[in-house]
Protein backbone atom coordinates (compact mmCIF):
# COMPACT_ATOMS: atom_id res chain seq x y z
CA UNK A 1 0.00 0.00 0.00
CA UNK A 2 1.27 3.17 -0.90
CA UNK A 3 2.45 5.54 1.93
CA UNK A 4 0.30 8.65 2.31
CA UNK A 5 2.02 10.35 4.74
CA UNK A 6 2.61 14.04 4.32
CA UNK A 7 6.44 14.77 3.41
CA UNK A 8 7.58 17.98 5.17
CA UNK A 9 7.48 20.27 1.78
CA UNK A 10 4.01 19.01 1.65
CA UNK A 11 3.06 20.02 5.21
CA UNK A 12 4.64 23.80 4.73
CA UNK A 13 3.49 24.30 1.69
CA UNK A 14 0.18 23.38 3.02
CA UNK A 15 0.83 25.83 6.03
CA UNK A 16 1.86 28.61 4.03
CA UNK A 17 -1.63 28.00 1.73
CA UNK A 18 -3.45 28.53 5.25
CA UNK A 19 -2.07 31.26 6.91
CA UNK A 20 -2.81 32.85 3.46
CA UNK A 21 -6.44 32.66 3.30
CA UNK A 22 -6.84 33.83 6.85
CA UNK A 23 -3.94 36.19 6.57
CA UNK A 24 -6.38 39.72 6.41
CA UNK A 25 -5.31 42.37 3.71
CA UNK A 26 -3.83 45.21 3.33
CA UNK A 27 -4.08 47.05 6.45
CA UNK A 28 -4.64 50.53 6.68
CA UNK A 29 -2.31 53.55 7.05
CA UNK A 30 -4.41 56.47 9.66
CA UNK A 31 -2.74 59.35 11.95
CA UNK A 32 -4.62 60.39 14.69
CA UNK A 33 -4.33 64.20 16.53
CA UNK A 34 -6.86 64.32 19.53
CA UNK A 35 -10.00 62.56 19.48
CA UNK A 36 -11.21 59.86 17.41
CA UNK A 37 -14.82 60.87 17.53
CA UNK A 38 -15.22 57.20 18.64
CA UNK A 39 -13.31 54.92 16.44
CA UNK A 40 -11.05 52.95 18.28
CA UNK A 41 -8.50 51.25 16.55
CA UNK A 42 -7.31 48.79 18.79
CA UNK A 43 -10.60 47.07 18.51
CA UNK A 44 -9.53 46.42 14.54
CA UNK A 45 -5.86 45.75 14.01
CA UNK A 46 -6.53 43.51 11.19
CA UNK A 47 -7.85 46.45 9.58
CA UNK A 48 -5.81 49.65 10.92
CA UNK A 49 -2.02 50.30 11.50
CA UNK A 50 -1.55 53.70 13.29
CA UNK A 51 1.42 55.34 11.82
CA UNK A 52 1.11 58.25 14.80
CA UNK A 53 -1.08 58.80 17.58
CA UNK A 54 -0.74 62.37 19.16
CA UNK A 55 -2.24 63.40 22.23
CA UNK A 56 -3.70 66.62 20.50
CA UNK A 57 -3.02 68.72 23.70
CA UNK A 58 -1.25 71.64 22.06
CA UNK A 59 -0.98 72.69 17.99
CA UNK A 60 2.88 72.46 17.88
CA UNK A 61 2.81 68.61 18.32
CA UNK A 62 0.91 68.48 14.58
CA UNK A 63 3.17 70.82 13.48
CA UNK A 64 6.30 69.14 14.55
CA UNK A 65 4.98 65.96 12.92
CA UNK A 66 3.10 66.95 9.72
CA UNK A 67 4.63 64.65 7.63
CA UNK A 68 3.66 61.54 9.40
CA UNK A 69 -0.14 63.25 8.64
CA UNK A 70 0.81 63.96 4.78
CA UNK A 71 2.70 61.38 3.72
CA UNK A 72 1.98 59.19 0.85
CA UNK A 73 1.41 56.02 2.70
CA UNK A 74 -1.68 57.79 5.21
CA UNK A 75 -4.69 56.89 4.13
CA UNK A 76 -6.78 58.33 6.93
CA UNK A 77 -6.17 61.43 8.88
CA UNK A 78 -8.35 62.06 12.30
CA UNK A 79 -8.14 65.15 13.54
CA UNK A 80 -10.21 66.12 17.33
CA UNK A 81 -7.35 67.75 19.16
CA UNK A 82 -6.37 71.48 19.78
CA UNK A 83 -6.89 73.75 16.88
CA UNK A 84 -3.73 75.80 17.70
CA UNK A 85 -1.74 74.18 14.53
CA UNK A 86 -0.08 76.43 11.97
CA UNK A 87 -2.02 77.78 8.82
CA UNK A 88 0.91 75.66 6.64
CA UNK A 89 0.29 72.85 8.49
CA UNK A 90 -4.10 73.13 7.91
CA UNK A 91 -3.00 73.65 4.29
CA UNK A 92 -1.11 70.20 3.98
CA UNK A 93 -3.11 68.41 5.52
CA UNK A 94 -6.71 69.94 2.93
CA UNK A 95 -3.78 68.91 -0.02
CA UNK A 96 -3.62 65.76 1.19
CA UNK A 97 -7.17 65.07 1.54
CA UNK A 98 -7.57 66.26 -2.03
CA UNK A 99 -4.89 64.26 -2.82
CA UNK A 100 -7.08 60.91 -1.66
CA UNK A 101 -6.89 60.87 2.12
CA UNK A 102 -10.08 61.06 4.34
CA UNK A 103 -10.07 63.27 6.60
CA UNK A 104 -12.26 62.78 9.94
CA UNK A 105 -12.89 65.57 12.13
CA UNK A 106 -14.43 66.56 15.05
CA UNK A 107 -14.32 68.87 17.87
CA UNK A 108 -12.00 72.28 17.54
CA UNK A 109 -10.58 71.22 14.80
CA UNK A 110 -13.33 71.69 12.56
CA UNK A 111 -13.61 75.28 12.24
CA UNK A 112 -9.93 75.12 11.34
CA UNK A 113 -11.50 73.58 7.91
CA UNK A 114 -14.68 75.37 7.42
CA UNK A 115 -13.92 75.91 4.01
CA UNK A 116 -13.48 72.38 3.09
CA UNK A 117 -16.22 70.76 5.06
CA UNK A 118 -19.72 68.93 3.79
CA UNK A 119 -21.45 71.63 6.17
CA UNK A 120 -21.56 75.46 7.37
CA UNK A 121 -22.26 77.15 10.44
CA UNK A 122 -25.55 78.78 10.43
CA UNK A 123 -25.95 80.08 14.08
CA UNK A 124 -27.53 78.19 16.98
CA UNK A 125 -29.94 75.46 18.10
CA UNK A 126 -31.90 73.94 20.70
CA UNK A 127 -29.90 71.51 22.10
CA UNK A 128 -31.37 67.81 20.36
CA UNK A 129 -32.75 64.71 22.04
CA UNK A 130 -31.84 62.50 20.40
CA UNK A 131 -29.92 61.76 16.62
CA UNK A 132 -31.63 60.12 13.50
CA UNK A 133 -30.61 58.07 11.07
CA UNK A 134 -30.77 60.49 8.43
CA UNK A 135 -32.21 58.27 5.37
CA UNK A 136 -32.35 54.36 7.08
CA UNK A 137 -33.50 53.14 3.46
CA UNK A 138 -30.20 54.96 1.36
CA UNK A 139 -27.92 51.60 1.10
CA UNK A 140 -25.08 53.34 2.67
CA UNK A 141 -27.06 54.04 5.55
CA UNK A 142 -28.38 50.51 5.57
CA UNK A 143 -24.93 49.30 5.39
CA UNK A 144 -23.36 51.45 8.28
CA UNK A 145 -26.05 51.13 10.63
CA UNK A 146 -26.62 47.75 9.86
CA UNK A 147 -27.26 45.79 13.51
CA UNK A 148 -27.59 49.54 15.19
CA UNK A 149 -30.28 51.54 16.56
CA UNK A 150 -32.39 54.34 14.39
CA UNK A 151 -31.76 56.85 17.01
CA UNK A 152 -29.75 57.75 19.74
CA UNK A 153 -30.81 59.49 22.87
CA UNK A 154 -28.83 62.26 24.04
CA UNK A 155 -27.52 60.88 27.05
CA UNK A 156 -25.74 64.70 28.16
CA UNK A 157 -27.99 67.30 27.63
CA UNK A 158 -27.56 70.63 26.22
CA UNK A 159 -29.57 73.92 26.33
CA UNK A 160 -27.88 75.13 22.84
CA UNK A 161 -25.41 74.13 19.99
CA UNK A 162 -23.94 75.87 16.74
CA UNK A 163 -26.13 74.78 14.01
CA UNK A 164 -25.23 73.74 10.78
CA UNK A 165 -26.47 73.07 6.94
CA UNK A 166 -25.53 70.68 4.60
CA UNK A 167 -23.79 72.14 1.47
CA UNK A 168 -24.23 71.07 -1.81
CA UNK A 169 -23.18 68.10 -2.62
CA UNK A 170 -22.72 66.44 0.80
CA UNK A 171 -24.49 62.99 2.38
CA UNK A 172 -25.92 63.58 5.97
CA UNK A 173 -26.22 60.45 7.64
CA UNK A 174 -26.85 61.59 11.48
CA UNK A 175 -29.36 64.36 12.10
CA UNK A 176 -30.27 66.14 14.97
CA UNK A 177 -34.33 65.92 15.78
CA UNK A 178 -34.75 69.70 13.86
CA UNK A 179 -33.01 67.88 10.74
CA UNK A 180 -29.97 70.06 10.96
CA UNK A 181 -26.92 67.33 10.01
CA UNK A 182 -25.06 65.56 13.09
CA UNK A 183 -22.30 63.69 10.49
CA UNK A 184 -22.09 64.66 7.23
CA UNK A 185 -19.28 63.41 4.93
CA UNK A 186 -18.38 65.24 1.20
CA UNK A 187 -16.46 64.28 -1.45
CA UNK A 188 -13.20 67.15 -1.37
CA UNK A 189 -10.37 66.57 -4.57
CA UNK A 190 -9.78 62.87 -4.73
CA UNK A 191 -10.47 62.21 -1.16
CA UNK A 192 -13.66 62.40 1.41
CA UNK A 193 -14.03 64.82 4.34
CA UNK A 194 -15.78 63.57 7.60
CA UNK A 195 -17.77 65.75 9.96
CA UNK A 196 -19.17 64.89 13.66
CA UNK A 197 -20.82 68.13 14.80
CA UNK A 198 -20.90 68.70 18.19
CA UNK A 199 -22.58 67.53 20.05
CA UNK A 200 -22.93 64.35 18.42
CA UNK A 201 -19.24 63.00 18.79
CA UNK A 202 -19.42 63.23 22.47
CA UNK A 203 -23.50 63.07 24.09
CA UNK A 204 -25.31 60.35 21.74
CA UNK A 205 -23.85 57.08 20.61
CA UNK A 206 -22.09 54.59 22.86
CA UNK A 207 -18.37 54.11 22.44
CA UNK A 208 -19.15 50.78 20.91
CA UNK A 209 -21.65 52.28 18.34
CA UNK A 210 -19.48 55.20 17.23
CA UNK A 211 -16.32 52.79 16.79
CA UNK A 212 -18.79 50.79 14.39
CA UNK A 213 -20.27 53.72 12.49
CA UNK A 214 -16.48 55.22 11.86
CA UNK A 215 -14.81 52.17 10.84
CA UNK A 216 -17.58 50.93 8.62
CA UNK A 217 -17.74 54.67 7.33
CA UNK A 218 -14.20 54.88 6.36
CA UNK A 219 -13.68 51.38 5.15
CA UNK A 220 -16.56 52.65 2.43
CA UNK A 221 -15.13 55.79 1.64
CA UNK A 222 -11.72 54.49 0.84
CA UNK A 223 -13.91 51.88 -1.00
CA UNK A 224 -15.14 54.56 -3.35
CA UNK A 225 -12.64 56.74 -3.32
CA UNK A 226 -10.78 54.10 -5.09
CA UNK A 227 -12.72 51.95 -6.55
CA UNK A 228 -11.93 49.20 -4.68
CA UNK A 229 -14.51 46.25 -4.51
CA UNK A 230 -14.75 45.20 -1.05
CA UNK A 231 -13.90 41.38 -0.02
CA UNK A 232 -14.53 39.11 2.66
CA UNK A 233 -11.72 38.10 4.47
CA UNK A 234 -11.96 35.48 7.34
CA UNK A 235 -9.63 35.36 10.42
CA UNK A 236 -8.82 32.34 12.73
CA UNK A 237 -11.24 32.39 15.20
CA UNK A 238 -13.55 35.07 14.67
CA UNK A 239 -16.39 35.91 12.20
CA UNK A 240 -15.83 37.15 8.67
CA UNK A 241 -15.60 40.83 8.30
CA UNK A 242 -15.42 43.19 5.33
CA UNK A 243 -12.73 44.92 4.54
CA UNK A 244 -10.98 46.78 1.07
CA UNK A 245 -8.79 45.05 -0.89
CA UNK A 246 -6.27 47.28 -3.10
CA UNK A 247 -5.84 46.61 -6.40
CA UNK A 248 -2.46 47.05 -7.78
CA UNK A 249 -1.78 49.93 -9.45
CA UNK A 250 0.24 50.85 -12.91
CA UNK A 251 2.77 53.12 -12.17
CA UNK A 252 2.72 55.89 -14.90
CA UNK A 253 3.73 59.52 -15.00
CA UNK A 254 1.13 61.83 -14.23
CA UNK A 255 1.06 65.39 -16.10
CA UNK A 256 1.85 68.42 -14.22
CA UNK A 257 -1.18 69.66 -12.19
CA UNK A 258 -2.99 72.69 -12.52
CA UNK A 259 -3.61 75.63 -10.48
CA UNK A 260 -7.26 77.22 -10.40
CA UNK A 261 -7.73 80.27 -8.13
CA UNK A 262 -11.29 81.21 -7.71
CA UNK A 263 -13.39 83.84 -6.26
CA UNK A 264 -16.71 85.18 -6.33
CA UNK A 265 -19.10 88.25 -6.03
CA UNK A 266 -20.02 87.66 -3.57
CA UNK A 267 -18.05 85.62 -1.55
CA UNK A 268 -18.31 82.63 -0.12
CA UNK A 269 -19.85 80.52 -2.78
CA UNK A 270 -19.47 76.72 -3.31
CA UNK A 271 -16.98 75.79 -5.97
CA UNK A 272 -17.93 72.68 -8.12
CA UNK A 273 -15.19 71.25 -10.99
CA UNK A 274 -16.57 68.79 -12.80
CA UNK A 275 -19.41 68.48 -10.39
CA UNK A 276 -16.93 67.65 -7.17
CA UNK A 277 -16.98 70.06 -4.47
CA UNK A 278 -13.94 72.09 -4.17
CA UNK A 279 -14.25 74.18 -1.51
CA UNK A 280 -15.17 77.58 -0.62
CA UNK A 281 -14.64 81.05 -2.06
CA UNK A 282 -12.21 82.57 -2.47
CA UNK A 283 -9.86 79.55 -2.82
CA UNK A 284 -6.07 78.45 -4.49
CA UNK A 285 -6.72 75.23 -5.99
CA UNK A 286 -3.65 73.22 -6.77
CA UNK A 287 -4.69 69.70 -7.81
CA UNK A 288 -6.74 70.37 -10.95
CA UNK A 289 -5.30 67.92 -13.96
CA UNK A 290 -4.76 69.62 -16.85
CA UNK A 291 -7.52 69.96 -19.87
CA UNK A 292 -10.89 71.19 -19.91
CA UNK A 293 -13.14 71.53 -16.82
CA UNK A 294 -17.01 72.49 -16.00
CA UNK A 295 -16.67 74.75 -13.11
CA UNK A 296 -19.94 75.86 -11.05
CA UNK A 297 -20.19 78.36 -8.32
CA UNK A 298 -23.49 78.46 -6.18
CA UNK A 299 -24.78 79.91 -2.81
CA UNK A 300 -27.97 79.85 -0.79
CA UNK A 301 -30.45 82.21 -2.66
CA UNK A 302 -28.31 82.93 -5.59
CA UNK A 303 -28.86 82.19 -9.05
CA UNK A 304 -25.81 79.38 -10.34
CA UNK A 305 -23.08 80.84 -11.83
CA UNK A 306 -21.34 78.34 -14.61
CA UNK A 307 -18.52 78.40 -17.18
CA UNK A 308 -15.88 76.31 -18.83
CA UNK A 309 -12.34 76.67 -17.84
CA UNK A 310 -9.30 75.10 -19.80
CA UNK A 311 -6.04 74.31 -17.25
CA UNK A 312 -2.48 73.87 -18.63
CA UNK A 313 0.17 71.73 -16.35
CA UNK A 314 2.08 74.19 -14.02
CA UNK A 315 0.11 77.41 -14.67
CA UNK A 316 -2.37 78.79 -13.31
CA UNK A 317 -6.06 80.23 -14.23
CA UNK A 318 -8.09 82.53 -12.64
CA UNK A 319 -12.05 82.90 -12.53
CA UNK A 320 -14.22 85.22 -11.26
CA UNK A 321 -18.03 84.98 -11.17
CA UNK A 322 -20.80 87.15 -9.92
CA UNK A 323 -24.01 85.41 -9.02
CA UNK A 324 -27.18 86.94 -8.95
CA UNK A 325 -29.18 87.49 -5.75
CA UNK A 326 -32.64 85.80 -6.60
CA UNK A 327 -34.67 87.84 -4.32
CA UNK A 328 -33.75 91.15 -6.03
CA UNK A 329 -36.16 91.84 -8.99
CA UNK A 330 -34.52 92.19 -11.60
CA UNK A 331 -33.39 96.52 -12.50
CA UNK A 332 -34.94 97.51 -15.53
CA UNK A 333 -32.09 99.96 -16.77
CA UNK A 334 -32.81 103.89 -17.46
CA UNK A 335 -33.20 104.59 -20.80
CA UNK A 336 -30.40 106.64 -22.16
CA UNK A 337 -31.66 110.00 -24.34
CA UNK A 338 -29.92 111.32 -26.72
CA UNK A 339 -30.53 114.72 -27.24
CA UNK A 340 -31.40 116.01 -30.93
CA UNK A 341 -30.61 119.42 -31.49
CA UNK A 342 -33.42 121.05 -33.22
CA UNK A 343 -32.96 123.07 -36.58
CA UNK A 344 -35.41 126.38 -35.94
CA UNK A 345 -35.43 127.11 -39.77
CA UNK A 346 -36.18 123.53 -41.12
CA UNK A 347 -39.37 123.66 -38.03
CA UNK A 348 -41.31 125.98 -40.28
CA UNK A 349 -40.24 124.49 -43.73
CA UNK A 350 -41.62 120.76 -42.77
CA UNK A 351 -44.34 119.66 -44.43
CA UNK A 352 -45.79 118.00 -41.10
CA UNK A 353 -45.51 120.88 -39.10
CA UNK A 354 -47.17 123.10 -41.73
CA UNK A 355 -50.24 120.26 -42.34
CA UNK A 356 -50.78 120.44 -38.48
CA UNK A 357 -50.65 124.09 -38.40
CA UNK A 358 -53.23 125.13 -41.25
CA UNK A 359 -55.31 122.31 -39.47
CA UNK A 360 -55.19 123.57 -35.92
CA UNK A 361 -56.30 127.09 -38.01
CA UNK A 362 -59.32 125.45 -39.73
CA UNK A 363 -59.90 123.97 -36.49
CA UNK A 364 -59.91 127.36 -34.70
CA UNK A 365 -62.29 129.18 -37.43
CA UNK A 366 -64.83 126.02 -37.06
CA UNK A 367 -65.30 126.92 -33.12
CA UNK A 368 -65.84 130.93 -33.92
CA UNK A 369 -68.46 129.80 -36.47
CA UNK A 370 -70.43 127.32 -34.23
CA UNK A 371 -70.32 130.05 -31.09
CA UNK A 372 -71.43 132.73 -33.39
CA UNK A 373 -74.49 130.61 -34.71
CA UNK A 374 -75.56 129.54 -31.71
CA UNK A 375 -75.35 133.64 -30.39
CA UNK A 376 -77.46 134.59 -33.36
CA UNK A 377 -79.91 131.96 -32.62
CA UNK A 378 -80.07 133.05 -28.96
CA UNK A 379 -80.37 136.73 -28.76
Amino acid sequence: MANLSPSPVACAALLCAALFLVMPGSAITAAVYGGTAGLNTSLHQDEFVVACSLPGLAGPELDGDLSCFTNASTEVIILGGDPGFSSSSASGIINATAAGRILLLSGDDLDRFSDILPVQSSGTSPGSPALIVSDPNATLSADLFAGLPGQYPNTTPVSTRESFVARSGATTLLSFENGDPALAFAPYGNGYVVAWLPPADTAYLNSTEADRVNERLVTRLLALRTGIPAVTITTAGTNATTSATPVANVTTTPPAQGYVFVSSTPGGANVYIDNVYEGITPVNLSTIAPGTHALRLTMSSYADYGTTITVAGGSTVAVSGSLADQNLTAATPAATVTPVPTDTASFWTSTSVLAALIGSIAAIIGAVATVHSLYRKHP
